[in-house]
């Protein structure tokens, strides 16, 4: 059965049945990868300086761009980062569990965990203490009744003994720009907040105990259901994938459907694409270690295929001049990948030469370190032994 956490209280309202039910592990996503890394940010900013900071986001972090347009200015100073506390429903006590424990949690049988993303106790021109809850550019719940925040609230009003709690979301842009909403929690809210989390908690112990009496409890579905560890076992989404794989409605079908009927579809589409992607990835994992049968008698095999990054283009370019002359700065003036070092080795040396003048100059590159050399697993469908040969590589990329 999943875990309650702070993160998922807001699904659970929703849906009290889904940590009934079994949980699927899966690996964080890039969004949630990048979250960790901006508080890693903003922490080290507050510790070392911005400029030093930002010399520790890796050169090719998918978030470095964001990184470096936050104004780092906008954040409270002499706060602490990840802080993760743990909420006793029975005791309605709470108690921190520690810092940067990558969610990590040690709950007992009745304590609700989670991580706050930022937490400042009183001080010049902060009359309270503060929770701060960064998000991505996609809307939650309103800080005043957001039940994430309110779960922070309630864990400092236990462990500091508090009657107000001040509560902001920081949405940061893909450009590093922050849009602020604020709030300050009073001691009725923070009570109601605490009533909320106590209220779901009692709400999945009666689910827990339908199921184990041989029940079924009310599952609800809707555009959360992706979000939900537990979505791969849940009855009402199985159902209704199993009856839509056994007659799909085509795109002619779906153009004649009303709007609402439409809307109806729109989250078991969702539900689809998510089981789909969950068992591609399970599945996958298992065809990287040696390879899977397929049927036919061929085979998904794994593969590692170079991945080249240009790290020092004057560097290059002057190899690539020397060797190439003026058509160098044509083709780079198009395309600054390392891509355009196959096109030039194409038009210099076309045929059957092409593949080892190609290699030779990526030697000469890799060995003056202008390029970097890395490598992926890619998935490929192989003939069996004594069968035609394999497709182009372009065809046969799972």
């Amino acid at each position: 059965m999943s875990n309650i956490t702070a993160s998922r209280l807001e699904l659970v309202e929703r849906c009290p049945a889904a940590p009934a039910l079994p949980a699927v592990w899966t690996e964080s996503t890039d969004d949630q990868v990048a979250g960790t890394e901006r508080h890693r940010f903003l922490q080290r900013a507050g510790e070392v300086g911005r400029e030093a900071a930002v010399a520790e986001v890796p050169a090719d972090a998918p978030w470095r761009a964001q990184v470096l347009g936050i104004d780092t200015d906008e954040i409270p100073a002499g706060g602490r980062y990840e802080i993760a506390y743990a909420y006793d429903v029975a005791a309605d006590t709470a108690r921190e569990q520690g810092q940067w424990v990558e969610r990590a949690y040690d709950a007992g049988a009745t304590e609700v965990s989670g991580t706050l993303d930022l937490v400042l106790p009183p001080g010049e021109g902060r009359p309270r203490w503060t929770v701060i809850d960064f998000k991505g550019f996609d809307e939650v719940a309103p800080a005043v009744r957001n039940l994430q925040l309110g779960f922070g609230a309630v864990a400092l009003a236990r462990v500091y003994d508090l009657d107000e709690v001040d509560v902001a979301i920081g949405y940061i842009g893909h450009g590093g720009d922050i849009r602020w909403d604020r709030a300050t929690l009073g001691a009725f809210a923070i009570e109601a907040h605490a009533l909320r989390i106590r209220s779901l908690f009692a709400a999945v112990d009666r689910a827990r105990a339908t199921l184990a009496a041989g029940g079924l409890p009310d599952f609800s579905t809707g555009t959360h259901c992706r979000y939900c560890a537990a979505l791969p076992f849940c009855p009402a989404q199985t159902a209704a994938v199993r009856a839509f794989l056994a007659d799909p409605p085509t795109p002619d079908r779906l153009a004649l459907l009303s709007d609402e009927d439409a809307g109806r579809v729109w989250p078991l589409l969702l539900a689809v694409e998510e089981m789909t992607k969950r068992a591609k990835a399970s599945v996958r994992a298992r065809a990287e270690l040696s390879g899977l049968p397929l049927p036919g008698g061929e085979r998904l095999v794994p593969v590692l295929v170079p991945r080249r990054k240009i790290i020092d283009l004057d560097g290059m370019l002057a190899i690539l001049r020397e060797q190439f002359g003026a058509q160098a700065d044509a083709i780079v003036e198009r395309s600054l990948s390392f891509e355009s070092v196959g096109e030039l080795v194409r038009q210099v040396a076309p045929g059957r030469g092409q593949k080892k003048v190609l290699d030779a100059l990526t030697a000469k590159l890799l060995a003056a370190k202008v390029v970097q050399s890395t490598s992926f697993v890619q998935l490929k469908t192989r003939k069996a032994k004594g069968d035609a040969p394999a497709p182009a590589s372009g065809e046969e990329a799972a």
